[in-house]
């Protein structure tokens, strides 16, 4: 066959190929290059290319967008791809979406920078709407960004979590007090102090006290928290006076316990006193009896949990006085392995004799089965 003939075929043109069309991808490209064909030896493709690279220009070789996707290929980037400078808010928020490799210093417009933002917020991904914020923050003015974040609580939302779990007390402040949310700022701050003062009580009486002189006496803070840091305040001093490094910066009841386990004996007057603690930090009555029944039970005390919450009527039976609901309690000492009397005289406390007699079923009270039989 001539060879005019052979190349004007059907079969060979299906075959040919050609390079200037932009199907191929660059895995195809580069294994054009890489294709051996009889005859062919390493030794004669590389005379062949030393021989003739000084002669033809690449550019007669191959064409400009065939060079361009070698290029690309060899880099390890998409053909497809859009330079970043010509990427749009859309694409940019699907390959941060995706964990692409991405830029947002591309948006450098407010209003690329709010669709940004708006854009994030559609989708409702809390990591793109954080990563968006946090740019924003950098390349914007702090006072407009808090004012785009005004109108878009969910994005508020996430910034002020990020402040708060990282520590950054000072922005969050700031952030807050702007947005006329001072009071809350102040229980952020007290709670980051709490949380970063470790058991030096001395450190958080000083800090705690500043707190409650800027903040916590301001107009429009809540009473009931201003009350909460004063108690705790208390607290502190309580311990400091206390002078137990194991008391430090623990809570009212942990101290309570305490007291109950160590100093249960002393009057009321005396500081350790367990009287005297919940008189000073206003402990319930349930709080109380809670703790003292928990303390005296694990310590195998049942003298002193029987004289505290059983007494005689003036018909000489022995009732219970608790502050403790009775089904509660009676779970309770169940829990503690109180004496089968002790959770009779319980259940004979119950008025609704079908909720007594369910409840001495599971016990296994049989004096009050009986008793309630008859």
């Amino acid at each position: 066959m001539a060879d005019d003939d052979y190349w004007n075929t059907s079969e060979t043109k299906a075959k040919a190929f050609s390079f200037d069309d932009d199907v191929l991808s660059p895995q195809e490209i580069l294994a054009i290059g890489q294709k051996s064909y009889p005859g062919q030896t390493e030794n004669a493709f590389s005379s062949t290319v030393s021989t003739k690279a000084n002669l033809l220009p690449l550019s007669s070789l191959v064409s400009p967008k065939v060079l361009d996707l070698i290029v690309l290929a060899q880099s390890g980037k998409d053909p497809k791809e859009k330079p970043e400078s010509d990427q749009t808010v859309a694409v940019t928020l699907k390959r941060l979406i995706l964990g692409r490799s991405f830029t947002l210093h591309s948006h450098r417009s407010l209003k690329s920078k709010t669709e940004l933002l708006d854009g994030a917020i559609a989708i409702g991904d809390g990591n793109a709407i954080l990563t968006v914020v946090l740019f924003l923050i950098q390349t914007l003015n702090k006072k407009l960004v808090y004012e785009l974040l005004t109108l878009r609580p969910l994005a508020l939302n996430h910034y002020i979590s990020f402040l708060q779990v990282e520590g950054k007390i000072t922005d969050l402040t700031d952030l807050l007090t702007m947005l006329g949310r001072s009071p809350e700022a102040a229980v952020y701050q007290f709670q980051h102090i709490v949380k970063t003062q470790g058991d030096s009580v001395d450190g958080l009486l000083r800090k705690l006290n500043n707190l409650v002189s800027n903040h916590f006496n301001q107009p429009g803070v809540d009473t009931h928290q201003t009350k909460m840091v004063s108690d705790y305040i208390k607290l502190l001093e309580w311990q400091k006076c206390a002078n137990k490094t194991e008391l430090n910066n623990k809570s009212t009841l942990h101290c309570l316990s305490y007291c109950c386990t160590h100093h249960w004996h002393e009057g009321a007057g005396n500081m350790m006193s367990p009287l005297t603690l919940c008189q000073r930090q206003q402990v319930t009555p349930l709080q109380y009896d809670w703790v003292v029944l928990n303390v005296h039970a694990n310590s195998n005390k049942w003298d002193i949990v029987e004289s505290l919450f059983t007494k005689k009527d003036w018909l000489g039976r022995t009732t219970v006085s608790s502050h403790i609901p009775m089904e509660t309690l009676l779970w309770r000492l169940s829990e503690l392995s109180a004496s089968k009397q002790m959770l009779a005289t319980c259940l004979n406390k119950i008025q609704n004799s079908e909720d007594r007699l369910r409840l001495a079923q599971k016990y296994k009270s049989r004096k009050t089965l009986v008793h309630g039989c008859k």
